[in-house]
């Protein structure tokens, strides 16, 4: 059974579901805890304790600040779902923050250059968004298409990370 986590960050309240110290579920940023802990719950997520937790909750909070979240690419995570989405999942892994890749590069990474719909269709589902980082993936042409928590946090994640220059706020 896994327990949920969660924590306000500088872009928001988000958390995790984890069972023995293993992110099985994560969410996007939410505007209020009690959001956060509806979406881990609609999983399964309970209350309780997990050995892993406050160490989890850090790096989220360090993420969202813009000062590190780095082991966030290594943490263990253990999606559910189908052989090809939970290969695509692991994968994404191998985007280097700070950086991003086509659906067409991951439909080859993957052994079928003509599966990047696919490779869409399995980002869509991804369980454990930020810890296997979806948002790095981009259109062929390097603009953002297709994002859960939509284009507009798909941008801000980006540029937090550096894959992407800032935007000037305009007054």
């Amino acid at each position: 059974m896994s327990v949920l986590a969660v924590t306000e960050t500088a872009m928001g309240w988000a958390g995790v579901a984890l069972e023995r110290g293993v992110i099985r579920r994560a969410t996007l940023f939410h505007h209020t805890r009690e959001a956060c802990e509806r979406e881990l719950r609609a999983f399964g997520a309970v209350d309780g304790e997990d050995p892993r937790a406050a160490e989890v909750l850090g790096i989220l909070r360090d993420y969202a600040s813009g000062n590190g979240g780095a082991e966030m690419d290594s943490f263990p995570c253990e999606p559910d779902g189908e052989p090809f989405q939970k290969q695509a999942w692991l994968t994404l892994r191998e985007i280097p923050r700070g950086e991003t890749r086509s659906y067409g590069w991951m439909a080859r990474r993957l052994g079928d250059a003509k599966a990047a719909r696919a490779v869409g269709a399995a980002m869509g589902a991804n369980p454990i968004p930020l810890w296997l980082p979806c948002h790095r993936l981009v259109a062929a042409d390097g603009s953002l298409h297709g994002f859960g928590g939509g284009l507009a946090m798909k941008q801000a994640l980006l540029e937090l990370e550096g894959a992407l220059p800032r935007r000037l706020a305009l007054p």
